[in-house]
Order: C-alpha cells, then structure tokens, then sequence
C-alpha cells in the first residue's frame, strides 16, 4: 500500500516524500469558487461549513494527484489502495478534533474510495484567509426553491431535475461541480435549454469549480467526487436554510457490483452507495449538531427507467445535450461521448431500452456501443463484462442473489425504513429489470442486424457479434486475471470468518490483527459458551434469547441491542482487510423471538495461529 502526507495550506512541505496544496496565497494551488451565490444566501455561511468546503476540496484533489498502485488483482487489490494522512487548518478546531468526528469521516472516505484515511486537524493561524474569497459573481437576489440538488449534466441528474421542475411542479436549486470549462458548458446549456422552455422562475444554477492548479491529474478514478459533491449541496442547502439536498442517481449504479472479476472494491464506484450517503448524513448532523438528510429519490428506479422520465416531462429532444462521459479532454464538438467507459456503455443501453434512440443518434459516440471494433485493448473486455454481469443476474433466483453477488449485502443495512430482507427484495427486483433491459437491447439488435450477423459482416470484436456468436457471454481475461478473479470470487463465494479469544487482554483477535475489546468482547465472551458446547457435539448453535443476553450482559435490553450495532459496525474494516462481504449477520447472528448467536459458519482457531500468520505477513 502506498503511503503519502498531505500538508495542507502550506507554501512548501516539510519533507521530500509528502506533498503541498494550498486554497489561497501565493502558493495556491488548489481552485475553489463558488459563482452566482446571493449576498444574503453568503451571510449564512459559518466559518465550520468553510472549513467543510476546504477539507472537501483538499481531499478531491489530493485523490487526482496522488497515483494508484498497479490495477492488477495481485493480494486483492493491495496495490491499488493508498494510505492518505492529511494535515489540515481548520477554525472550528474544537469540533474537526471530535474523535467521532474523525472516525465517521475517515471510514466514510474510506469505503468511498477504498483507500486508508487519517487526519490531523490544527488551528488556522491568524490573519486567515476569509471565506468570502471563494464566492465571486455575487448576485443581489435569488429565488427561493423548494430543493436543492446536484447536478452533473448527465442523464440521471437532468432527469431527475425535468421530473421535479416539469413533471412534480417544484423549485430546484441546481449545484454543479466542473473541473474543466468543457464540463461547466454542458451544465450550463441545458439549464438555459430549459428557461427557453418557460422553466426559468423553476430552476437556479450555482456552479463550483473545483480542481487542481497548474498541476494534470495522475489518477482518473475520482472516487471522492461524491464527497465534494455532497459538501457543496450541504454548503448550499444550510444558505437557504435547508436541512436536505439530492443526489439524482439510478439504484443500479448506486449499489454498483463490479462488472468482472477484475474490478475490485473502489474500482467498482461507491460514490452513491447507500453506505457511503448514510456515512455523510452523520458526519454532517454531527458537524452541523441538527439532522441532515441526503435524499435519493431516483434510488428505486433502472437507467432506463430514469432516462424514460426526460421524454415524459416533454423535454426528450434535449437529451443529446446531456454527457456522461468521464473523458472529457478527448471530447470533440460533435462527439462527447467516447462509448468506451463504463457510463457510455451504460448510458448508450439505457436509451435503446428506453426506445430513445430518435433522439440520440449513434454518431454521438465516438464508439458505437454494438457496432464498432472493440478488439483493441481492453474495450470489448468492459462491454462484454457488462453484458455477461447482467446476463447472469437474469438467470439468478432471490434465493442465490446475495450469495452470487455478495458486493450487495454492503448496501442492506442501510436503507431508511426497510429491513435488510425488504431491501434485499427490492434490489433483487431492481437489478432484474436492468438485466431484462439489457437482454431486450441485445435480442433487439441481434433481429435488426440477423442478416450481417449471418454473413459474418460485423466486425468480429464488436460487442453485438461476439454476443451472437457465444452461447454463454464472458468477458475475455487479459494476462493472468482468470486465475486471480477466479481466487479472489471463490473467495467472496465462500467466505470463513476466523476468530481467536485472547482472554488474557480481553480481545477477540480476527485475522489480519482487527479486534473486538471492552464490551464488545463482553458480548462475544457471553455468546461463545453456546458457539463451543455446538461444536463440540456437532449439533446446531442454539440462539440466546434477548432477555437472558442482556442479563447476563448486566444491561437493558435497549442497551444490550444498542451495543450490538456498535459491535457490528466495529467489524466493518474486515470487509478491506480480509475481502469478504460483512454484514450484520456475518458474526452475531439475530432471528426474531429466538434471541443471538455467534454464527455457525465463524470459525475459531488458537490465538497462537492468528499471531502466527500475522508475524509472517509483517515478515513477507
């Protein structure tokens, strides 16, 4: 894992390995401004919510600076993860020094991006710079709307913006992030697009930039986009007294299993994972002492289903306009879409199945996404991976989807109102539709183009020929990926949770060197008898009812169910460490009306072959 320092708000840094970023002063080198920001909307930004901003932006730029390992699989993905220590000047220092604050922070990014955060925050030193240096174009008046919301320019977010302005009959606050003047000018077409249509009084824009200065971006992933993103919808919000913002964003990119085996943890984005929005709403109902909410009301809904609305409210013939693409710099004037991505490919089934294709010509692409030679590089490896994920999700019963997608049982706990069973089923129904939209785009295809198909006409490294020519549609492995993603999946299809009890430290140890102490190794210490005495007779572990674990516990039983979560919220980095799913059954177990158990798939092994692995691992 490669280690960095970021010292933040400094000219130089201390030290040859660490690097330098700075918001403001001659040593600037980080851009952050806020444009067509009313001066009575500037007067309700406290000093905390600047320091947010400039932490936000600290962490965006410091992730497009600082290079990833290799992008092989080797040690699952161990070289693909970066170790981040940032030292940062804030104002509010009484509340950025909050362990707690520190903890939900450092775990939010670090599921986000799947890197390892750490941070020390220290008091800006006096004279500092104001907060009002950020916005410029100040504005006298702005409209009071109903929302705020984020908005990218790409499908989800103006379809989601057309339904609420157009079809719901609300007010819309729009905040968009650009880094570069080509993404800024997407956003700003398409919300003059819509005053044309009469919808000016309904819709406002306020655009951030964001970005690197004087500096090109080593690492293209963005993983901690979102992140800024959500800040500045709370900036925003908290302007015109607002408690709530929204993310447009469909469900099925939001949960985002990887589309092969290759593609692992924060290569498959989170940027709207349930965990990662449920993460951010803490770490800002902390920050702000108030609860925030993230809303994500397109959640429910396919691409397809999402890109369908934009055509309801009246408005398909702006879809065009709309980009998805990640690849900015090779965008031209008539084609902004590289149709080699993951969101090209995406997007470009999204609009077939939703029959839109009138409205967006194939041209728009600068690869057609069933036509056109993907054979060079890895091109026909992302579509085919794409294709064949979904193809295997549609023949997946609800009884093996979260044991063949194991990357979903990470989003269960954490929707609003709905059990993780209800969540599970919701998403089973979510991603089947998906996979039936993907199908009916690929037979669809297959009968228009039967003929060409038939004479071996299609290049043969286009996706829709090597459909057609497979009874069974997999991705092909470059190098030696077979192997590693077969390990790496067999692995995640059979995950064993081993556990030793230290009981002369009180420490229930896992592999790796994560632990369980205090009262959490209480809990575990009062569950084992009955784990121990099953084992021994080879008969099924028995559940201890809630009333008799909370005695025994010395507890409530509220208390009892309180110190539960944050037993199982404490075994959240086993999912990094150790590569395999966690949920809130991997280790405690909870059936209704028949109490808790250790989980009879853990195993325990002696302490001494925990820290014997461990001593091997620190010597390799």
């Amino acid at each position: 894992m490669k280690r960095f320092l970021i010292e933040c708000g400094v000219s130089q840094p201390s030290t040859q390995e660490a690097i330098a970023l700075d918001v403001h002063g001659p040593s600037k080198n980080v851009n952050l401004r806020i444009d067509y920001i009313s001066r009575t909307m500037l007067g309700n930004v406290p000093d905390l919510l600047i320091d947010l901003l400039e932490v936000a932006a600290y962490v965006y730029c410091a992730d497009q600076r600082l290079i990833r390992g290799s992008d092989k699989l080797t040690n699952f993905g161990e070289n693909w993860r970066r170790s981040l220590r940032f030292s940062i000047p804030v104002r509010e220092i009484e509340v950025w020094q909050d362990p707690e604050v520190h903890k939900i922070l450092a775990d939010t990014l670090g599921f986000l991006s799947d890197d390892s955060y750490e941070f020390d925050f220290r008091k800006t030193e006096a004279p500092f710079q104001p907060g009002e240096l950020y916005f410029s174009d100040l504005i006298d008046a702005s409209a009071e709307h109903d929302e705020v919301a984020l908005f990218s320019g790409g499908v989800d977010s103006f379809a989601g913006t057309v339904n609420d302005i157009i079809t719901r009959g609300n007010s819309v606050t729009l905040v968009g992030h650009y880094s570069s003047t080509k993404i800024r000018a997407v956003q700003e077409n398409l919300i003059e697009g819509l005053k044309q249509r009469g919808f000016g009084q309904k819709v406002s824009y306020i655009p951030v930039w964001v970005s690197n200065e004087n500096v090109r971006a080593r690492e293209f992933t963005q993983r901690t986009r979102s992140f800024l993103f959500a800040c500045l919808g709370l900036v925003v919000a908290r302007m015109t007294g607002k408690d709530s913002f929204s993310f447009y964003e469909n469900g099925v990119v939001s949960i985002n299993p990887p589309l092969s085996g290759d593609v692992v943890g924060g290569r498959a984005t989170r940027t709207t994972h349930p965990k990662v929005l449920r993460g951010l709403e803490s770490l800002f109902s902390l920050l702000l002492d108030r609860q925030i909410e993230i809303q994500t009301p397109l959640q429910w809904l396919t691409k397809e289903e999402v890109t369908r609305k934009i055509a309801e409210a009246g408005v398909a013939d702006m879809l065009e306009q709309t980009v998805s693409c990640t690849r900015p710099r090779i965008w031209t004037e008539k084609q902004k879409h590289c149709g080699v991505c993951s969101q090209c490919i995406d997007r470009r089934f999204a609009v077939l199945a939703a029959g839109m294709a009138d409205y967006e010509p194939s041209e728009n692409y600068m690869r057609d996404l069933l036509l056109a030679d993907r054979s060079a590089d890895d091109d026909l490896r992302m579509a085919l991976g794409y294709v064949s994920t979904f193809q295997r999700i549609a023949t997946t019963t609800k009884e093996r989807f979260l044991v063949d997608f194991p990357e979903v049982v990470s989003s269960l706990d954490y929707f609003p109102g709905l059990t993780t069973g209800d969540a599970g089923d919701r998403i089973f129904d979510l991603f089947q539709r998906h996979a039936k939209a993907v199908e009916d785009v690929i037979t669809a295809a297959v009968s228009s183009h039967i003929g060409p198909l038939y004479r071996n006409e299609l290049p043969p490294g286009s996706l829709l020929a090597t459909c057609f020519s497979r009874g069974h549609i997999e991705a092909v492995a470059a190098s030696d990926y077979d192997a590693q993603a077969k390990a790496f999946m067999d692995r995640l299809g059979t995950p064993v949770l081993e556990f030793a009890l230290d009981e002369n430290s009180q420490h229930i140890v896992f592999q790796g060197g994560h632990h369980l102490d205090g009262a959490n190794f209480r809990v575990v210490e009062v569950l084992i008898e009955n784990f121990r005495n099953a084992k021994r007779q080879r008969a099924d572990v028995p559940f201890l009812p809630a009333t008799e674990l909370a005695d025994r516990l010395s507890i409530s039983e509220q208390s009892m169910r309180q110190q539960l979560g944050r037993l199982r919220k404490a075994l959240d980095p086993l999912a990094v460490m150790l590569g395999i799913p966690v949920d809130q059954d991997t280790f405690i177990e909870t059936k209704e009306r028949a109490g808790y158990r250790l989980n009879p798939e853990c195993r325990e092994i002696s302490l001494g072959d925990i820290q014997a692995e461990g001593a091997a691992t620190s010597q390799a």
